[in-house]
């Protein structure tokens, strides 16, 4: 359970830094799954959308829902101030590692 916990709390810092790194800041989705698998870093939809969902409730991170047609949608992450104070270890967030920005 700890393990499962720290590799949560990993993948959370990654999805902020994988947003630092982009100069608008923001994502979709899919986008940022695929960051994680050239990056050598497995994760698949429903894990990548729970910790985005977390971010999203400690103010790390904005989403925004693009409706493309009937039943399918475009979900945008946007990295808030929050969440780069998190990322620069400013601000500690339960649940997503302490972790210093090279």
């Amino acid at each position: 359970m700890i393990y499962h916990n720290e590799a949560a709390a990993e993948r959370r810092w990654r999805v902020l830094d994988f947003l630092e790194m982009i100069p608008c800041h923001s994502l979709n989705e899919d986008v940022l799954r695929s960051m994680f698998r050239r990056s050598g870093f497995w994760t698949d939809v429903d894990t990548l959308r729970s910790d985005i969902r977390h971010l999203e409730q400690h103010h790390c991170v904005t989403l925004t829902r693009f409706n493309l047609r009937e039943a399918r949608y475009l979900l945008v992450v946007e990295l808030t101030a929050e969440g780069q104070q998190a990322w620069r270890c400013e601000r500690t967030i339960p649940g997503v590692a302490d972790r210093k920005p090279l």
